[in-house]
């Protein structure tokens, strides 16, 4: 039984011993935070706690956070629509940030990261749709930040950048991406700065009929303890 994103975890106990005392801890061992079932066979009755200092120390656990459209900011220069859209029939709503397919367009948008976390690398996924494309046709989005501390100075360059590639299934379809390659963030982040975060639709290498329309991202990171998200 793997104990995962919980503060406070119950096995089967005999009443007499909880996991993080000396008595229990003299003959048993956490690895990798998994109770296994040997651990289990010698708790029959009631429950065991389990600290969270037991199970927490050295692992890394991957959480994810959506980013939609609506909260975008198009870029001042050679910025992405940012609008919405209804479907003629079921009358369905979402925003979307509108990619032009000439001009490399952009839009930016901002995360604070928990206190868990652990200050590397992030992967994202994009969502898109579009009402003009064709059989075979594909898409290039890159995906690049920087972090702020208090007092660092906002006309900073974005690290290297990461990409995704996707390709056309249907017009007025929900498109989800595979994650990209790991993004380094510039600037020496850390839990708690402002992390600014790029996206471009990459022209020279998209060939997408029209518009590329972006709902949201779905951004991946790592974290070095439960519970804190």
């Amino acid at each position: 039984m793997a104990i995962k994103h919980s503060t406070t975890a119950t096995v089967p106990d005999d009443g007499s011993s909880e996991i993080g005392t000396d008595e229990w801890n003299a003959n048993h061992t956490i690895e990798n935070n998994t109770i296994d079932d040997n651990m289990i066979a010698s708790h029959t009755t009631s429950k065991i706690t389990v600290p969270i200092s037991q199970i927490t120390s050295g692992s890394a656990v991957t959480e994810e956070i959506w980013i939609p459209a609506g909260s975008f900011t198009s870029a001042t220069t050679n910025g992405a629509e940012i609008t919405s859209r209804e479907t003629t029939t079921n009358k369905v709503n979402y925003h979307y940030a509108g990619f032009d397919t000439t001009t490399s367009e952009i839009v930016w948008f901002t995360w604070t990261p928990p206190a868990n976390w652990n200050a590397g690398t992030v992967r994202f996924k994009l969502y898109w749709t579009n009402t003009a494309g064709l059989t075979t046709e594909t898409i290039d989005f890159d995906l690049a930040a920087v972090a702020f501390a208090d007092d660092d100075a906002l006309d900073t360059a974005v690290g290297t950048a990461q990409n995704v590639t996707d390709t056309w299934i249907a017009q007025n379809d929900l498109h989800i991406t595979a994650y990209s390659s790991a993004i380094t963030i510039a600037g020496s982040p850390s839990a708690g700065e402002e992390i600014h975060f790029k996206l471009s639709r990459d022209v020279a290498s998209d060939n997408l009929t029209g518009d590329c329309d972006v709902i949201g991202i779905l951004l991946e990171y790592s974290v070095n303890d439960i519970g804190t998200t």
